[in-house]
Parts: structure tokens; C-alpha cells; sequence
């Protein structure tokens, strides 16, 4: 029923006519997975639920966590409880959410004593394992924590809707669906006009009404492309192989493209390899002039010319951006008057740090530099490490930013200013909240060195201003 709203018109879906292009389990995958994005209401629906489980789970002084643990799992929690016999529809509907809750729930070590290793989730989610040396110096401030369950999909560590939502919809990602993801990722982030992203990402899902299509739906039985009267009308052959589209790609200069690609969605996502977004807006709006220009010879008896088509092109991207304007965008409000510089400044006393953190996918590292000044601007110090495993971004600008501050605690500077262009970092320090995740161990591990530091301030900046450690983060994987 959803399927037909979108796909047809208010009049086929009264007379029971009109295609249904695509399914309406395809139309809920990501955006960055070749779907719509639209809401699965079957999935929506388990991580709502999965909400009251969590609150089960957690909240054990709560009536209705002691009448369901009265009533089902007297012995033991949420996690172990069965279904029992002539279970309630309540509690059938929140066991059933069981699974999606362990998608996202992990063990956090403190003490490590309560720790089950071979059945509690303890492990990130990792490519890979690998064992790491004992770092020297290493502080063991997390060994007076107990152990702890967090919510590994949160930063805060806290169960949410949307992100349990998202764990089911990673499940269902299959080598198939996530063909084509670079182009898919790219697409809807390009500044083009909406409907040039509707169109091609219409074509490159097989959607789009050419003539091979309709053959396949039982609507036409000639398949031959308007525009050179020679060839099936397929996605790619209409919009890049055909002599017509071709000689728009030559005349724009978009002619190296590979011609003789297996499908337009393989070779839409070979020209987001090798091009910008700028340049992909402009093949995604020349696509939809293509199109625009077959359906007026077809319907309209309008024969363009390929400089019509790639001129009309060119000024309807031109137009939507000019109707843009850079004062529509929204600014990013820094966290405080002193944040979000755009040039570096030398500290006014004592000395000043700038840190940044990289990712290293290919060796499987992760790295962090600081570079320090004084208020001349001259050069105190230069230190930076590199660790094995892969983490997340905000862990490794965590872990930064606390390699920094126990450089400081070691030192005996009167005034310093630490500066990061992580703003996830510099938001959960200056928090008073709890983060109960991995990410928040070390959260809560620089605010109990800043404690133990005087005159020493933490502020957010552009990349611009941090662009010292960022080149020393970059050399330590060449």
C-alpha cells in the first residue's frame, strides 16, 4: 500500500492501474545503501520496543520491572528470561525485542570481575583482533570503575531508538544492496536540484520508465531507443552508450567516462571514484537533460540539439545554485565565545597545544600528534604516537587529547590552552554527564587529569587552526 502511494498517482490507485517500480523492503534501505530511507514500521517498531526492554534491563526499582521479574524471570534478568508459558501480549511484544537489544549492548570493563569472557558481548565491534603489547605508563584510573552494560551504537551509551533502528537496518546489508554504495553515499550529499537526484537515482535502481522496462512490464512490445531508433532503450544505453548521450558527454567534456560500463549504477560509481562532488552534480544534471530531451521527442515531437541539452544543463544547475545563496546555509555556533577559530593565534601566556588524531584503515592504526608553542610562537615540543587496532574517529581524538593532558601533568607550566578541531570531544568533556560507553571511559579519564591541572583551558578550532599536528598525525603512516 505505501509502495503504490509513492509509485502512482491518486487516479491509477483508485482504478487499480500503475507500476509499482520497487518493493517496499528495497525502498527502506539507506540512502547510502540504494534505498529511499523511508521507515520500516515492522523494524520501527521492535526498536521501540526494544526501548521498554532496555528500561527492564536497567531500571530494576521501577513497579513494572518488578511485576515482569516476578512473573518471568524471577532467577534472573531480561537478557535470560524465556517467553514462559501463556506469556502476555506485553511481554511477548517486549521478548520479542530481545535480539535487536543485543545488537547494540556491550559489556564495559572496569574491575573485570564480573566479566563473563565467552558469553557477555565484552569486544568492540572490530575488523579485526589483534593483541596489543602493555604500553608503558599506561594509567589504571579505569580499574576503580566496576564493571558495567553500555549501548555501543551511543556515545553516551545510552539505548535510543534511532540507533537500534539503524543496527537492524545494517543487518539486512547484503554484498547485492550495497552495490554501488560510493555513488549511493555521494548522491544525495551533491548540491544539484532534488529532481535530478530523483531521476538518477530512478535509473540507477532500474526504474526509470525507458522502454526495456515497459517491455518487461507488459506495456510495450517495441524496445527500440527514440533517440537513435537502433538500440534497446535500457538506463545506459539511453543516458551514456546511446550515439545522441554520448555526444552530450563528448561536447561537456565528460568523455573519458567508460562507455561500455555493464550497468549505469557500475558506472555511475566509477565516475564517483575518480571525480569530485562538483563534478558529479554535473553529471547527475546533464543525466537528467538527457532524459529531459527524450521525453520531448517522444511526447512533444521536440528534436534538441546537443548543445541545447548540455547548455540547458549547465544553466539549470547554475540557476539552483545561485537560488542557494551561502547565507541560507547554517553557521555551526561555536560551544563558546573563544571556540571555533579559523587561524592559528599564539596563547597570550604560558605555552599552547594543538592536537589531532588519524585512522590508518590500511595498516590497521590509529595515531595521535601534539604540537606545542609559547607565546612567541616558537616551537617547545613535538610528540606524537601510533597504536594498533582500528577505532572510531572520537576515540582516537579522545585518546589524543588525553595523551596531551598527561604530557601537561608532568610538566609545571603556569597557564596552558589545549586546542582540537574535535568538537565531539570538547562537548563531552565540558559535559557534566556520565557517558557510559568506551568512548566515555576516556572522557571521564581527562576530566580526572583536568582536575588535578590549574590554568589549563580546553577550546575547539577549524582544521585550518590545528593544520601543524595534522600534518604531523599524517607522517606517522606514510
Amino acid at each position: 500500500m505505501m509502495a503504490s502511494f509513492w509509485w502512482k498517482s491518486k487516479r491509477a490507485q483508485n482504478n487499480g492501474s500503475g507500476i509499482v517500480w520497487m518493493s517496499w523492503d528495497r525502498m527502506t534501505r539507506s540512502k547510502a545503501n540504494g534505498g529511499m530511507g523511508f521507515r520500516s514500521l515492522r523494524d520501527f517498531n521492535l526498536a521501540m520496543l526494544g526501548k521498554q526492554g532496555w528500561r527492564l534491563l536497567f531500571r530494576h526499582d521501577s513497579l513494572v520491572s518488578k511485576v515482569f521479574k516476578a512473573r518471568y524471570y524471577p532467577q534472573g534478568d531480561y537478557l535470560s528470561a524465556e517467553l514462559g508459558s501463556n506469556p502476555s501480549f506485553i511481554w511477548s511484544s517486549i521478548f520479542a525485542a530481545k535480539d535487536t537489544i543485543k545488537l547494540g549492548l556491550r559489556k564495559g570493563i572496569g574491575s573485570g570481575l564480573t566479566v563473563k569472557i565467552t558469553t557477555d558481548p565484552w569486544l568492540p565491534l572490530l575488523d579485526r583482533a589483534s593483541p596489543v603489547p602493555t604500553v608503558p605508563g599506561l594509567e589504571n584510573f579505569m580499574l576503580v570503575v566496576g564493571d558495567y552494560w553500555y549501548w555501543f551504537a551511543e556515545k553516551n551509551g545510552l539505548y535510543s531508538v534511532r540507533s537500534a533502528y539503524q543496527l537492524i537496518q545494517d543487518q539486512k546489508i547484503t554484498p547485492v544492496s550495497s552495490e554501488g554504495h560510493l555513488f549511493w553515499k555521494k548522491l544525495w550529499s551533491l548540491k544539484v536540484p532534488p529532481k535530478t537526484k530523483d531521476l538518477v537515482w530512478r535509473a540507477a535502481s532500474n526504474c526509470l520508465a525507458t522502454k526495456v522496462n515497459l517491455c518487461i512490464k507488459k506495456v510495450l512490445t517495441d524496445n527500440n531507443c527514440p533517440m537513435c531508433g537502433v538500440f534497446s532503450e535500457s538506463e545506459m544505453h539511453l543516458l551514456v552508450s546511446c550515439q545522441f548521450a554520448w555526444a552530450c558527454w563528448e561536447y561537456s567534456g565528460f568523455s573519458a567516462a567508460d562507455r561500455n560500463s555493464n550497468s549505469l549504477l557500475s558506472w555511475l560509481n566509477f565516475n564517483a571514484t575518480r571525480l569530485d562532488n562538483e563534478k558529479l552534480g554535473r553529471v547527475v544534471v546533464l543525466c537528467w537533460a538527457i532524459w529531459s530531451a527524450r521525453n520531448d521527442l517522444l511526447w512533444k515531437g521536440r528534436v534538441r540539439s546537443v548543445k541545447d541539452v548540455v547548455d540547458f544543463a549547465q544553466s539549470s544547475l547554475v540557476q539552483f545554485l545561485q537560488a542557494q545563496g551561502k547565507n541560507n546555509l547554517p553557521a555551526m555556533s561555536p560551544l563558546k565565545p573563544s571556540d571555533g577559530s579559523v587561524v592559528w593565534t599564539k596563547p597570550t601566556e604560558g605555552i599552547k597545544l594543538n592536537v589531532d588524531a588519524a585512522i590508518f584503515d590500511h595498516d590497521f592504526k590509529h595515531g595521535f600528534g601534539c604540537v606545542i608553542r609559547n607565546t612567541e610562537g616558537e616551537l617547545v615540543a613535538v610528540f606524537s604516537g601510533v597504536k594498533q587496532g582500528k577505532v572510531a574517529p572520537e576515540i582516537a581524538e579522545i585518546m589524543g587529547i588525553r595523551e596531551a593532558l598527561s604530557w601537561l601533568k608532568n610538566r609545571s607550566y603556569s597557564h596552558a590552552a589545549v586546542e582540537t578541531d574535535s568538537l565531539v570531544c570538547v562537548d563531552a568533556i565540558r559535559s557534566k554527564e556520565r557517558l557510559h560507553s568506551g568512548f566515555g571511559f576516556i572522557v571521564e579519564e581527562c576530566k580526572f587529569i583536568f582536575q588535578n591541572l590549574s590554568n589549563v583551558t580546553l577550546y575547539f578550532v577549524k582544521r585550518s587552526v590545528n593544520r601543524a599536528a595534522i600534518l604531523l598525525t599524517d607522517t606517522l603512516c606514510p
